[in-house]
């Protein structure tokens, strides 16, 4: 975490914070940029003050989940419509926007709205 180079530095703030060992964390330097970027995540924060995504039935989305479509979706920018039902696997949350999330849908990686899809039980 003593690192000279900045990314490894944000990057070892961000596990510290993730991990909450706020000793090792006021230890560390970072300069004002550095911190900022590094808090630029949401990490070190208390839940208040994160971005929570939520489907539309108010349950908490994460990386890599599953979601249904509850509604047909014109793809602006694609000649398709996404259709209702159609699963989308292994999302990626907008880190800056709870009410978007990305995700691949006949083949192309688009966003969507988080009022638009439900959360799917996984299933090993």
């Amino acid at each position: 975490m003593w690192n000279e180079h900045l990314p490894i530095q944000v990057l070892s703030w961000r596990i510290l914070a993730r991990l909450k060992i706020n000793d090792l964390l006021e230890m560390m330097y970072l300069d004002k940029d550095g911190l900022e970027w590094a808090k630029a995540t949401g990490e070190g924060e208390e839940d208040e003050g994160k971005i929570i995504h939520k489907d539309c039935n108010g349950n908490i989305l994460n990386d890599g989940d599953s979601v249904l479509l509850i509604k047909d979706l014109d793809v602006k920018g694609a000649n398709f419509t996404a259709k209702r039902g159609a699963a989308v696997h292994n999302i990626k949350l907008v880190w800056d926007n709870a009410d978007q999330i990305e995700g691949r849908v006949e083949g192309q990686y688009i966003v969507i709205l988080t009022q638009y899809v439900k959360k799917t039980k996984k299933f090993y």
